[in-house]
């Protein structure tokens, strides 16, 4: 049993931050989880314009009328997905966002966080080419994160059988 993590973020250098993530679960549901960065315990200023425009499309107002508190989003993702024995990502940025998320909460997750390009390759055998040609197959993504984490998740599914 596993289930699939993606992050949206400020924008993509060490500078930013989590502002919104999202999960899909073996049954196929998901839910994503806005990010309020003034709720963090560490100054989280950086924002990327292009990143927000062109990419997320989430934008700060949007983030402090209706993101969650960070403390309460680990909580959340501890609750839900430390029953899996596998949560995958598809990025190592999504690593980075994961550990600066919990560290901003004081917190660690009950979960492992694995890039799926590595664990394909050392469980199956299937190179991270083939996983990466699988997910354009299906299409480019949304950028955000419980569609893309449902998109991981229809890959794996994909290579797997």
């Amino acid at each position: 049993m596993w289930a699939t993590l993606d992050f949206e973020a400020s924008g993509l250098s060490d500078q930013s931050y989590p502002i919104e993530v999202g999960y899909s679960l073996p049954d196929g549901t998901g839910h994503s989880l806005l990010i309020n960065p003034l709720t963090a315990s560490d100054v989280w200023q950086h924002w990327d314009e292009y990143a927000e425009q062109e990419i997320h499309q989430i934008t700060r107002q949007e983030l402090h009328h209706s993101g969650l508190q960070v403390v309460e989003v680990c909580q959340h993702l501890n609750a839900v997905l430390g029953k899996y024995e596998q949560v995958f990502c598809d990025s190592q940025w999504d690593l980075f966002w994961l550990g600066r998320l919990y560290h901003a909460a004081h917190m660690r997750p009950s979960f492992t966080l694995t890039e799926v390009g590595l664990w394909l390759m050392q469980k199956n055998g299937i190179q991270r080419a083939h996983f990466q040609q699988t997910m354009a197959d299906l299409g480019p993504a949304k950028h955000r994160a419980e569609s893309d984490a449902k998109q991981i998740r229809q890959a794996i599914y994909q290579l797997m059988g």
